[in-house]
């Protein structure tokens, strides 16, 4: 399970119509681990508000990235949110999830989700 950032989308391979950031070198993807109890929680609180206002198909075991704008409202939804009771390992995520939508919105590109 892993989250990541486009730091270009020139030249960014294709997955159909989805922009694939698993296979790219450092220099153009950053990405960020977490492990199968973080990906639960995810999918247990937040896949379904991000499926609904990202225009994503996350589910578990899914790949979905999320353009500029998308991480415009991602950004939006992230801090409606309320980490209280969450675990150390959860509230990192969303932390990394906020700063890599927040720099995908600064260099136009964009994240992915790998459930």
């Amino acid at each position: 399970m892993e989250l990541y950032l486009a730091k270009t989308l020139e030249n960014m391979k294709l997955y159909g119509p989805t922009y694939d950031l698993t296979m790219e070198s450092e220099d153009r993807v950053e990405s960020f681990k977490f492990g199968s109890g973080e990906s639960e929680w995810l999918i247990n609180n937040l896949v379904d508000m991000i499926n609904a206002e990202c225009n994503t198909l996350l589910d578990d075991g899914d790949y979905d990235f999320i353009d500029a704008h998308g991480c415009e409202i991602l950004l939006k939804c992230l801090g409606k949110f309320n980490l209280a009771n969450s675990s150390k390992e959860v509230e990192e995520l969303i932390k990394k999830m906020k700063e890599f939508a927040t720099r995908a919105v600064e260099l136009n590109t964009g994240i992915a989700i790998d459930l």
